[in-house]
C-alpha cells in the first residue's frame, strides 16, 4: 500500500508539472529537496506556487542577469509584468543585487574628474580578479544628438550644452534667473546645444568588451588643437587612475577618417623616433620603409579598416567615382569601365553589377566587400572568360592589365581581414605587399591614384597593426593577436546596440544617450557571461553570403595567429618581394619600386613617399576631391 501511495504521489508531481506553468519551478523543487521534503510536500509547494501563495526566496546570478536584460531591453513595465508572471527578480531586487552602468555626464568643459570617475567605476570597478595585462585601444567617434537642453536632477544642472563653449555659462539651476541666463546664452549663440555626442571607448586587445569613458556633447566647431587636447587628456587620465598598471598600457587610438581627428592624431602620435632602448626597436628597425615615429609611450594612431573599404571616402569611392583610379601607366579605372567588364562574370548581370557600383547605403560594408571580391574574381578568371577574338584588341588588353593590378592591390588589403584561414604571418605578408604596392603607385600617379588622406589612413592602419603585433610579442608572445581588434569596430557595435535600445530613432536627448550607452554596456556584459543567450549580429556567423564577413570575430579565425610565431621582418620582406613581382610585370616606372635605393634615404618611408619630411593628407587645406563623389546610377533606357 505504501508503494502505491508513493507511486500516486509521483504521478501527482508529474501531472502538476505537465499541466501547469509553475513559476520558478527549479527553485521551488531545489529548496524543498534541500529541506528534506517528501514528494507529497513538494507537490503541495508547487500547488501553492501555482496559486501565488508561495514564492521561493533567493535568486541566483543567472536570475539577476535575465532580469537585467529584461529591464535594459524592455524597460520597467516589462520587468514588472514578468516578475508577476514568471517570478524573475523585481526592480527592487535588481537594484539591490546589481550595479547598473552609469556614465558620468560632461556638464561644462571636459575635465579630469569626469574621465577619472568613468574609468574607476566602469573599467576598474568591473574588472576585479583579473590580473593579466593586455594592450589597450582607445576609440573615438560621434553619435547624433537631438539639439535640446536637459535637466540632470542628480546634479541639478543643465546638460546637452556643447563642451567647448559651456565654460562661459553656469549650468547649475539655483533660481529661475539661472535658467533665463542659460537660455539667453543659447539664443545669442554664445553657447550651443550639442549636435552630436563625442564618445571615447576603451577596449583590450584579445577581448570584445568595450568600456565607454567619455560622452561629451559637441557643436562640431572643434579644431585640431581642441581634439588633440581631448585625446591627450584621455590617455593621461588612464595612467593617472592606475588603469595602465592594472588593465594594460595604451597601444593605439583609433578613429575613422575625420580630418580634424586625423590632424590631431598625427600631432600626438607621430612625433618621436622609436628609441634604440625600446624593446620594439630591434625588430621594427629591420623593416625598411616602415615609419617608426610614435607618440609618447609609443602610442600609435589607428584608422578603422571598414571605413577604408566603404563607398564613403574609401577604396570603393575611388573605384566608383567619375574620375576613377589611375593605374598602370595612366590607365583609368572608373565606374563605366567596371560596369562593362564585370558583366563578363557568370554570377552577375547588369542589375546586380549596377547595384554593386551604386549601393543604396554608402556605409554598406558587405556591399563594398562584394564589389572588391568581384574585381578579384574577374581578374582571376578574365583570361578564361575572354573570347580569343579580343586578344588582339590593344585597349582591352590594357584595361585588363590595369584591372589585374587593381585586383592585386585590393586583394592585399582585403584578405588579411576576411580570410579566416590565414596565419598572422600571411596577414603581415599581405599587408606588406599592399604597403609597397600603394607606395609605388602613389609615387607614380599621386592624387590621380588615391587622395592624400586615404593614402595616409591606409598606411597608418598597416603601421599600427605591425607595431601592435610587436607589442604583443613583448607583452606575452604566447597570446594570439587578432588584427580585427584594430580600428573602432567595437565602438561601432556599441553604438548599434545603443540605437537598437532607442528603437533606431536618431533623435534622442543627451540624457537618453547617457542612459542608452550605459544600458548597452550592461547588455553586453550579460551576453559575455551567458554567450548562449546572445543571438549575435545577423552578420556574425560565417557563411557563404557577403553579409557574413562584415563582423568576423576571433572565434571564427582558423589560422595560427599566435603573436610569438610571427617573424615580422621576414614577413615584411616576403610581402615586399611579392609586390616586386607584381610591379615588374606592370608598366610602373622601376624608379618608383627601387625599394632598396629609396628606403636607404631616411627621409623616405611609406608615410613620406617623396621625402622632405612631408606627410600628405594631414593639412586641412588638402580639401576633399569632389570628383570622388559617387554619382547616382544612370537610368536604363528601355
Amino acid at each position: 500500500m505504501t508503494s502505491l501511495t508513493q507511486l500516486d504521489d509521483y504521478n501527482r508531481l508529474l501531472m502538476v508539472i505537465s499541466e501547469n506553468d509553475v513559476p520558478r519551478l527549479q527553485q521551488v523543487i531545489k529548496i524543498a529537496l534541500d529541506s528534506g521534503a517528501s514528494v507529497r510536500e513538494i507537490v503541495n509547494k508547487l500547488e501553492d506556487a501555482i496559486e501565488g501563495v508561495y514564492c521561493p526566496r533567493g535568486y541566483g546570478s543567472s536570475d539577476v542577469d535575465i532580469a537585467t536584460l529584461v529591464y535594459r531591453l524592455g524597460g520597467r513595465q516589462l520587468l514588472c509584468a514578468l516578475n508577476h508572471k514568471l517570478g524573475i527578480p523585481s526592480i527592487c531586487t535588481l537594484c539591490a543585487r546589481s550595479t547598473f552602468t552609469n556614465i558620468t555626464p560632461t556638464l561644462g568643459p571636459i575635465r579630469n574628474e569626469q574621465l577619472d570617475e568613468n574609468i574607476r567605476s566602469i573599467v576598474l570597478g568591473t574588472r576585479t580578479g583579473i590580473t593579466s595585462l593586455r594592450g589597450v585601444s582607445f576609440m573615438i567617434d560621434e553619435m547624433v544628438l537631438e539639439e535640446m537642453a536637459v535637466h540632470i536632477g542628480k546634479y541639478n544642472m543643465i546638460g546637452g550644452l556643447c563642451w567647448k563653449h559651456s565654460n562661459i555659462v553656469d549650468p547649475v539651476l539655483r533660481t529661475y534667473d539661472s535658467a533665463v541666463r542659460i537660455a539667453h546664452k543659447i539664443h545669442n549663440q554664445e553657447v550651443h546645444l550639442g549636435k552630436e555626442v563625442t564618445v571615447i571607448g576603451v577596449a583590450c586587445f584579445g577581448k570584445d568588451e568595450l568600456y565607454p569613458v567619455l560622452a561629451a556633447p559637441t557643436c562640431k566647431t572643434e579644431d585640431a588643437a581642441d581634439m588633440e587636447g581631448i585625446l591627450a587628456r584621455a590617455i593621461e587620465r588612464w595612467s593617472a587612475t592606475g588603469a595602465a598598471s592594472s588593465v594594460g598600457p595604451v597601444w593605439s587610438f583609433a578613429t575613422d577618417g575625420d580630418a580634424t581627428r586625423r590632424a590631431a592624431g598625427h600631432r600626438l602620435f607621430v612625433k618621436h623616433p622609436l628609441s634604440m632602448d625600446s624593446p620594439l626597436f630591434t625588430i621594427l628597425s629591420d623593416m625598411p620603409g616602415l615609419n617608426t615615429l610614435t607618440g609618447d609611450n609609443e602610442v600609435m594612431l589607428d584608422f578603422d579598416f571598414k571605413h577604408i573599404f566603404k563607398f564613403h571616402l574609401g577604396i570603393c569611392t575611388l573605384i566608383c567615382s567619375p574620375a576613377g583610379i589611375t593605374l598602370n601607366n595612366g590607365r583609368i579605372i572608373n565606374v563605366m569601365m567596371l560596369l562593362r567588364y564585370l558583366l563578363w562574370l557568370p554570377a552577375h548581370d547588369e542589375a546586380s553589377i549596377t547595384k554593386l557600383l551604386h549601393p543604396d547605403d554608402p556605409q554598406d560594408v558587405p556591399c563594398a566587400i562584394e564589389l572588391m571580391q568581384a574585381i578579384i574574381t574577374f581578374s582571376q578568371l578574365q583570361y578564361d572568360s575572354i573570347d580569343s577574338s579580343f586578344s588582339t584588341n590593344i585597349d582591352i588588353c590594357a584595361d585588363l592589365e590595369a584591372i589585374k593590378l587593381l585586383s592585386n592591390l585590393i586583394k592585399s588589403i582585403l584578405l588579411p581581414f576576411i580570410d579566416p584561414h590565414l596565419s598572422l604571418t600571411h596577414q603581415v605578408q599581405y599587408l606588406s605587399r599592399y604597403a609597397h604596392l600603394s607606395f609605388s603607385i602613389f609615387r607614380t600617379h599621386r592624387r590621380a591614384f588615391m587622395p592624400y588622406q586615404l593614402y595616409y589612413d591606409m598606411q597608418t592602419m598597416t603601421k599600427n597593426i605591425i607595431f601592435c603585433i610587436r607589442k604583443q610579442q613583448v607583452l606575452d608572445p604566447r597570446e594570439k593577436f587578432f588584427i580585427g581588434d584594430s580600428g573602432d569596430d567595437r565602438l561601432e557595435l556599441h553604438f548599434g546596440c545603443t540605437r537598437m535600445i532607442g528603437g533606431h530613432s536618431s533623435g534622442c536627448s543627451y540624457l537618453q544617450v547617457l542612459d542608452r550607452l550605459g544600458a548597452a554596456k550592461d547588455i553586453d556584459s550579460v551576453f559575455k557571461r551567458h554567450p548562449e543567450l546572445d543571438p549575435g549580429h545577423r552578420r556574425l556567423k560565417m557563411g557563404t553570403q557577403h553579409e557574413n564577413i562584415d563582423h568576423i570575430n576571433r572565434e571564427m579565425w582558423r589560422g595560427d595567429i599566435v603573436s610569438g610565431w610571427c617573424d615580422l621582418p621576414s614577413a615584411w620582406q616576403t610581402g615586399r618581394d611579392m609586390a616586386l613581382s607584381i610591379l615588374t610585370a606592370s608598366q610602373i616606372d622601376p624608379v618608383n619600386y627601387s625599394f632598396a635605393t629609396l628606403f636607404s634615404n631616411p627621409a623616405i618611408d611609406m608615410h613620406r613617399p617623396f621625402g622632405m619630411n612631408k606627410y600628405l593628407g594631414i593639412s586641412l587645406d588638402d580639401a576633399e576631391d569632389v570628383s570622388m563623389n559617387v554619382p547616382p546610377p544612370t537610368p536604363q533606357i528601355p
